[in-house]
């Protein structure tokens, strides 16, 4: 019977993650545990300011994308800088009009130090305070506005999405725990883990835990898994490539010996 990798990653993101498992043999299922909606009040999603007084934009997810994209005045946006998390918020942004798209890696975090280089290069030929505004989640587990301060860059965050939680597991999902179907489970963030685990106790499959290895995109992350995983894997940098690959090698090991 065939071990499965579960992701619990929002759409689109989800099957583009089985999608790529599966070009390598892993067999794998996805149960999103959040989607994205828009802020309330809605009116916090269309409250961009003027473009004129920012000199890029920061877009830590492909929603937040998506969010700024729907607003009646995106197109004035584009000729921005747009710092962007990784090759899929990229993507993104690039269909929604940016032009100057620099890719950060590794989350969050990874962005800093790109953004500081920017900022650095682009004053050498124009002095000026950079300000730079925030799209970004309601909840975040990292800060934007207040780690670029200490590099004396202006970050304006602006709540535009968030990501409601999902209160089940997709029919699939439920019947490969209960068969002890699921090996492995990919998680990129604390609050995602946290819903799997909510989700899995109130169907009655809490126990399937300890057969099932949790691949974590960093330590908070595991933390907040809690225990009765059979086994953690934390990866060095909280880079989708890395937890997917640790997801490959620790298949081709475990689930094919």
């Amino acid at each position: 019977m065939a071990k499965f990798t579960l992701i619990i990653r929002p759409q689109p993101d989800a099957d583009r993650d089985v999608g790529w498992l599966n070009r390598y043999g892993v067999p794998a299922l996805a149960s999103p545990v959040m989607s994205s909606a828009p802020v309330s009040p809605p009116s916090l999603a269309h409250d961009l300011g003027n473009p004129a007084d920012f000199t890029g934009i920061i877009f830590t997810s492909r929603h937040a994308v998506d969010a700024v994209a729907k607003t009646a005045d995106a197109t004035t946006w584009i000729s921005k800088p747009a710092f962007v998390v990784g090759s899929a918020t990229a993507a993104a942004a690039k269909q929604a009009g940016f032009k100057n798209i620099i890719i950060g890696s590794g989350g969050g975090a990874g962005l800093v130090e790109p953004i500081r280089q920017a900022v650095t290069d682009a004053n050498r030929a124009n002095p000026q305070k950079a300000n730079l505004l925030w799209p970004s989640a309601r909840e975040i587990s990292f800060d934007m506005t207040a780690a670029m301060r200490r590099h004396d860059i202006a970050v304006q965050r602006l709540p535009a999405y968030q990501m409601t939680a999902n209160a089940d597991l997709v029919p699939p999902v439920r019947a490969a725990l209960a068969k002890n179907c699921i090996s492995a489970v990919i998680a990129m963030s604390p609050r995602s883990i946290q819903i799997l685990r909510e989700n899995m106790d109130a169907s009655g499959l809490g126990s399937a835990r300890n057969k099932i290895d949790l691949i974590a995109g960093s330590d908070a992350i595991a933390a907040a898994a809690g225990d009765g995983w059979n086994h953690v894997y934390v990866a060095r940098h909280p880079r989708r490539s890395r937890l997917l690959a640790i997801a490959v090698l620790r298949h081709r090991r475990f689930d094919l010996a």
